[in-house]
């Protein structure tokens, strides 16, 4: 109940823009989307520069990120509907980086592992509805690597499978 409640008062709040950026868009009733904008581009193309968020049509909120330059960068969060967090994770340069997490819509862990340069890169763990482990291994470079491990919905071992190792040089 928390979860939905802070997703609500947060899309409430006003974007707190940077110095030399101005706000763009509106939210609910207004609007469905907003951010801080920043000096155009090479082209006179504006450049997203601090927060954003975006809305369902129903007013709930749907997404918050930050940018820099116009390219993702810095924390990024994905709701479903019902205002429980679906994805989180942070983006540098538009690309994903570090741990990202995704849950069911019931709040229930479905996903967390590591990313390198928009690329799964390192330790991944998925979980079955209901809480149990459905899997865990590691990437590398965004290909499965190492020892990976699978169970079922009641927690059997289903299998072990082993990849060889991947690097960035022959």
């Amino acid at each position: 109940m928390l979860a939905p409640l802070a997703a609500l008062l947060l899309a409430a709040a006003p974007l707190d823009c940077p110095p030399g950026t101005a706000l763009k868009g509106a939210g609910p009733p207004d609007g469905l989307e907003a951010s801080c904008e920043g000096r155009p581009d090479a082209y006179g193309r504006a450049r997203r520069h601090g927060p954003a968020r975006t809305w369902y049509d129903d007013g709930q909120l749907h997404t918050e990120a930050w940018w820099r330059e116009g390219k993702r960068d810095g924390p990024f969060v994905e709701y479903h509907r019902n205002g429980r967090k679906a994805r989180e994770g942070t983006y540098r340069a538009d690309a994903k980086v570090g741990v990202w997490t995704v849950w069911y819509e019931d709040g229930g862990l479905e996903e967390r592992g590591e990313w390198a340069d928009d690329r799964p890169h390192g330790a991944v763990t998925t979980w079955h509805r209901g809480g149990q482990r459905r899997s865990e291994g590691r990437f590398c470079l965004g290909v499965q690597c190492g020892a990976w491990t699978s169970w079922d919905a009641e927690g059997r071992l289903l299998g072990r499978a082993e990849f060889g190792e991947v690097r960035s040089a022959p």
